[in-house]
């Protein structure tokens, strides 16, 4: 049976891109049948490339960008503003189609969302979708929550860990990303354990990445 990996964030620039890459490469050393995607990206680079696309691409160098991008948005905004801006709108089932062609191609894949769980996708006098709508409609995934280790990292863990719950979606990893070098992941972790336990009905694996750090096992 497949399985669907959802990586997303506390916010923007939390590190997902990096989480994302560093597990796909450890998962295809260990000679996984894996794939990552991004299926929606904003903003280009110089080359007219969304730069944590080139990312994943540079990883998968057997696979095209249509292959793990369904759109990127020239502007880096939040999806739903960089579609108004560029005159076009997200499309819902497209995307739904696209994605579950792709997560057949391979037995697991992930899936890195854009910015954080509230990033509004699309929104007009209609719908209203946002990454959280994007998460539910998708059938048995399991989520990773990267949370950049820096202060104010202990509630957005927390008010994030609660609303995914609230949906269903419970994280199985909480990774908490040591982009600053603090060092402060095990003080953190104490802190936040006791909270977790009473909080959540399933205790995620917590995990602290940093340059060189050990990847969640999957298997």
């Amino acid at each position: 049976m497949s399985r669907t990996l959802f990586i997303t964030a506390t916010d923007t620039n939390a590190g997902k891109t990096w989480v994302t890459s560093s597990l796909l490469r450890t998962c295809l050393a260990q000679g996984l049948d894996i794939q990552a995607l991004k299926p929606i990206a904003s903003g280009l680079n110089d080359e007219g490339v969304n730069e944590d696309v080139a990312i994943l691409l540079a990883d998968q160098p057997n696979r095209q960008q249509q292959d793990i991008n369904f759109i990127t948005y020239d502007r880096p905004l939040a999806p739903a503003l960089a579609a108004q801006q560029q005159g076009c709108t997200m499309q819902i089932a497209a995307l739904h189609n696209w994605t579950n062609q792709q997560i057949a191609k391979y037995d697991i894949t992930l899936i890195e969302g854009v910015g954080g769980m509230m990033v509004p996708l699309l929104v007009n006098d209609k719908v209203q979708w946002l990454v959280s709508d994007w998460l539910k409609s998708l059938v048995q995934v399991e989520v990773m929550l990267v949370v950049p280790l820096r202060l104010g990292c202990m509630n957005q863990a927390l008010l994030n860990c609660q609303y995914l719950q609230s949906i269903g979606q419970s994280p199985r990893w909480l990774v908490f990303n040591d982009m600053d070098n603090t060092d402060t992941f095990e003080e953190t972790t104490n802190v936040l354990k006791p909270v977790l336990h009473n909080m959540l009905h399933n205790m995620p694996e917590i995990l602290c990445l940093a340059q060189g750090g050990a990847m969640p096992q999957l298997v």
